[in-house]
């Protein structure tokens, strides 16, 4: 599916030039075109439960993802294990573990995240966590208790696995290309 993410943002700006006030296209989370598949192969990983001891090695979907700077997948979750393929441009990941079903203080429906609220999907947040004047506690006081985000940072080449149910927000540092895989 075609998404008009956003417009460029100025305050975001890393000295790379960038036309301003235009809308942004991303191709996010289509099936990788047939002519594609003959270029990439998927890892063994994702298909060989015995060998990795990650999941049941029943691949599930393969996508691709290709957008300009600026473009983000906000924070979510997803329910299988994923590998995620950077071929062109770089992407920064900031990834934090699953909610915890009890926290510290026994709060046995501790959701960190406020998954599925503000009219968000059930795997989705509502908070920015790219919000320069940060998240706001007096909405979600209960991400205070969230452990705090590990980043990556993905080059051409890069692989990074991202384990069922972590959380992960992604933002395009540059024209980026990168393909999901998806496995039980």
């Amino acid at each position: 599916k075609l998404l008009d993410t956003s417009t460029n943002d100025p305050a975001k700006d890393d000295g790379n030039p960038q036309p301003q006030n235009l809308p942004l296209v991303y191709l996010a989370q289509n099936d990788v075109f047939e002519g594609l598949k003959q270029d990439f192969t998927i890892p063994h990983l994702c298909e060989d439960s015995s060998r990795y001891g990650i999941g049941n090695g029943k691949l599930y979907n393969v996508m691709i993802w290709f957008g300009p700077k600026g473009t983000i997948s906000p924070l979510h979750y997803d329910p299988m294990d994923n590998l995620l393929l950077q071929f062109v441009g770089r992407k920064r990941i900031l990834l934090f573990p699953p909610s915890s079903s009890v926290d510290d203080d026994g709060d046995k429906s501790c959701d960190y995240y406020y998954a599925g609220e503000d009219a968000c999907q059930y795997n989705t947040s509502p908070i920015d966590v790219e919000d320069e004047e940060g998240v706001d506690m007096e909405r979600y006081p209960l991400f205070a208790k969230a452990p705090p985000a590990m980043e990556a940072m993905l080059e051409p080449g890069d692989v990074l696995y991202i384990p069922q149910k972590w959380w992960h927000h992604v933002r395009s540092l540059d024209t980026s290309i990168s393909i999901n895989v998806w496995w039980r």
